[in-house]
């Protein structure tokens, strides 16, 4: 009886402590704030919480959260969500594991983390905990305002007609992220479009989106059409930087397909320009291989950019796209050979 008390009191309490903190303005399912998000246009803070047992959380609760200057703020221009992970009165089994494949998915480290996102589900920087609210809302502004700045200035230097279809008839359940992916693709079609720009280069009037069973695959691309496996995004919604990495090579548009280099300029796109403020993997300096391209790839091509020649990504693509890429090229362009660049990247790793 005594246990039975004890589980119906822990029930009464977290039922409580969620309705407090709907009352409070906070959410707590990801994909209601989300479309709330999308209802209001207004950007998405996430906090990533240890409500019972983390001493930082509750200052950041104490010292910001809970003052009337951000309730004010936020109700105008935030769209809340709370995502809590606590040491006792636990949600369900369910609850926990969606949390959990959030947390993975914007690879939290450590709590309170406060994810920022648009209504377009872009992440767009990461904050923590401070002790002024003023200081807090001017991060945050800094923040807002650099992501909307750099995507707008791209914006105009590229302007075109184009149009987004999507495809998904088979799975009608799934209308809504398709739409959200469309809206993500058509923000960035120009701006990827711009950025990797070349003489003579005339994006696709229209880029098709085809959502399909594909149990074994996640995305592919061939020609101005994107597949994307209705079983992988079904499970996996939030990862929108796996469209963006899709639409890239859509713009990409290379008649010879060289699968390290390829593969690593989009996935510098997604992370470095789509994904600017999510963690970047952690690279192990004695296993790297620059031929497997993806991630390790574009950190490599992101540290040409910062090291090396800021033009680089934009040269190594102009080539690629008029067929006359070549090895040599790196050393025409830095002054190494690529093998010599590889292992400086390695040693910088250490």
């Amino acid at each position: 009886m005594m246990r039975k008390l004890l589980a119906l009191f822990a029930t009464v309490m977290l039922l409580c402590s969620t309705s407090q903190a709907a009352e409070e303005g906070w959410l707590t399912d990801y994909k209601d704030a989300l479309a709330q998000a999308k209802k209001e246009n207004k950007n998405l803070m996430v906090l990533f919480t240890g409500s019972d047992w983390c001493i930082w959380c509750k200052r950041l609760q104490a010292d910001v959260l809970t003052k009337d200057e951000f309730k004010d703020f936020a109700k105008e221009n935030l769209i809340l969500l709370a995502l809590d992970f606590p040491r006792d009165n636990k949600p369900s089994p369910e609850v926990q594991a969606e949390r959990r494949a959030l947390a993975e998915k914007y690879d939290i480290k450590g709590y309170p983390t406060l994810v920022l996102l648009t209504p377009e589900e872009k992440d767009f920087g990461r904050m923590g905990y401070t002790k002024e609210v003023s200081d807090f809302l001017a991060e945050y502004k800094k923040l807002a305002q650099t992501a909307k700045t750099t995507k707008d200035s791209v914006k105009e230097a590229l302007q075109f007609d184009y149009t987004i279809n999507i495809q998904y008839k088979d799975f009608p359940e799934m209308e809504g992220w398709m739409k959200s992916m469309q809206a993500i693709c058509k923000e960035w079609y120009p701006i990827l479009a711009a950025e990797l720009n070349s003489e003579g280069f005339k994006p696709s009037s229209t880029v098709t989106i085809i959502l399909e069973s594909d149990p074994e695959g996640v995305a592919g691309t061939g020609g101005d059409h994107i597949y994307l496996s209705h079983e992988y995004f079904s499970k996996n919604g939030t990862d929108a930087g796996a469209v963006v990495h899709e639409l890239v090579h859509v713009v990409q548009a290379y008649p010879t397909y060289i699968p390290w280099i390829t593969e690593s300029i989009a996935d510098y796109m997604r992370l470095y320009k789509f994904e600017p403020n999510v963690p970047k993997p952690i690279l192990n300096p004695e296993k790297f291989n620059l031929k497997k391209g993806y991630k390790g790839g574009a950190a490599f091509m992101n540290w040409l950019v910062e090291n090396k020649n800021p033009e680089i990504v934009v040269k190594l693509n102009a080539a690629l796209r008029a067929d006359k890429y070549k090895d040599e090229l790196f050393e025409e362009l830095t002054g190494s050979s690529l093998e010599d660049l590889e292992k400086e990247f390695k040693d910088s790793l250490k």
